[in-house]
């Protein structure tokens, strides 16, 4: 009995040692980080740093997710947890109207051990995504010139606090001997306030709902609607996971019978009745409103290979849309924004392959933001999903969504 307790503990002390070698190895992997990302810029030192604190460069904001961001194997990124990232930025005047911005991204993540004493933070290396990103935010911000503290809301970082240059980064702090229980309690006193918080903007959506309806009530009602795009699914419920009965052109035109929630009761022949989503329709004479998103500004785009763990589209060419809240969403309509976005995001990337020189296997959409997530889906999948072979319901069942917990209430309806 005394040799098999010894030769378990035995075990059990060479499988620590695998684990802290393990840890051990990523920690020293993480100290290669790329060489900062390098940019000349036409503008002052001071205007360069006024345009850097306006779109947050020096806070600290999460990750949706360690793929496609870092220089790490990627079958270890299921081991972290809470990724985060934040700039580090140097600026140097090589004339009176030029300078050099120099800029490197901290990949931070939390990697929980079966020894909680020895859990900590650890620093990944940046591929030179989120650097790229920021330079080009900062391009576009320079080119079309200052603009007010709100647009800068809109167009950066949201719900991130801009600090001075000069200021010094807070220090992390040394998790490795936080006392769990008290941890724990704080944890669920900050859920508790979110829940709080979560259900008294619930109630305030379906006030702001009820009126959008009341309003778009009197603007459709007793009038023929039109619709605005190509292949519109008529359902035949409000509710976009019910039968698509038909997929409408443009200028088909219906009569409206009720208004609710967004959505629209339309008269079909045989006297039947179909839903339509008003954002779909437009009224006589009404202009198109067409172009940017409202809630999300102009996307930047890439084609590169998929380093998630996705088989249907691991290491193949993705066109990949980074998607920036240009305002504070509220969390209870903030994950079906987003998947409105993401599907209009799948089907102009789809329409975009049919022209591009360069072979693209599927659509990854990346949202920064308080609500950080990714959506993926294979081209072979949406084409399905637009030609209405599937419903909406299948499709998003059928993509690739990280964090599951991000999309989960609104896969499930």
């Amino acid at each position: 009995m005394k040799a098999r307790f010894t030769a378990l503990r035995v075990r059990g002390l060479v499988v620590f040692g695998v684990l802290s070698a393990m840890l051990l190895a990523c920690a020293a992997h993480a100290q290669q980080q790329a060489a900062p990302v390098e940019k000349t810029y036409k503008h002052s030192k001071t205007e360069v740093e006024r345009a850097l604190r306006d779109l947050g460069a020096y806070a600290t904001a999460p990750l949706p997710a360690l793929d496609g961001f870092v220089n790490a194997d990627s079958s270890t990124f299921d081991s972290y947890d809470n990724p985060q990232y934040e700039f580090r930025v140097k600026l140097a005047e090589q004339a009176s109207e030029q300078t050099l911005v120099s800029v490197s991204a901290r990949v931070t993540a939390w990697y929980p051990n079966a020894v909680p004493s020895q859990s900590r933070y650890v620093l990944l290396p940046s591929n030179g995504r989120l650097e790229k990103e920021l330079l080009d935010r900062l391009t576009s911000y320079l080119d079309k010139g200052t603009r007010s503290p709100a647009d800068v809301r809109r167009s950066g970082t949201p719900n991130a606090t801009a600090v001075k240059p000069s200021d010094p980064v807070a220090p992390r702090g040394d998790f490795s001997h936080a006392d769990a229980a008290t941890l724990s309690t704080e944890i669920a006193k900050v859920q508790a306030e979110r829940t709080t918080t979560e259900e008294q903007q619930k109630e305030l959506q379906k006030q702001i709902s009820q009126l959008e309806a009341d309003r778009n009530a009197r603007r459709f009602l007793h009038d023929l609607a039109m619709i605005k795009t190509p292949q519109t699914p008529v359902f035949q419920e409000n509710n976009e996971f019910s039968k698509v009965l038909f997929r409408a052109d443009p200028e088909d035109e219906f009569e409206v019978t009720q208004a609710r929630y967004g959505w629209v009761r339309v008269r079909l022949e045989s006297l039947q009745q179909g839903w339509i989503r008003i954002s779909d329709l437009q009224l006589p004479n009404e202009k198109d409103e067409t172009g940017e998103s409202a809630d999300f500004a102009e996307p930047n785009e890439e084609v590169a290979p998929f380093t998630g763990n996705w088989a249907l589209l691991k290491d193949k060419p993705t066109l990949f849309v980074v998607a920036q809240p240009k305002r504070a969403i509220p969390s209870a309509s903030l994950g079906q924004t987003q998947m409105e976005f993401a599907k209009r995001a799948f089907l102009d990337g789809y329409r975009s392959a049919a022209h591009a020189q360069e072979k693209i296997d599927g659509v990854a959409v990346v949202f920064l933001g308080d609500k950080a997530g990714m959506a993926a889906a294979t081209l072979s999948e949406i084409s399905l999903w637009h030609k209405g072979s599937i419903s909406d319901k299948v499709f998003l069942e059928r993509c690739f969504l990280s964090p599951p917990d991000a999309f989960r209430d609104i896969a499930k309806r």
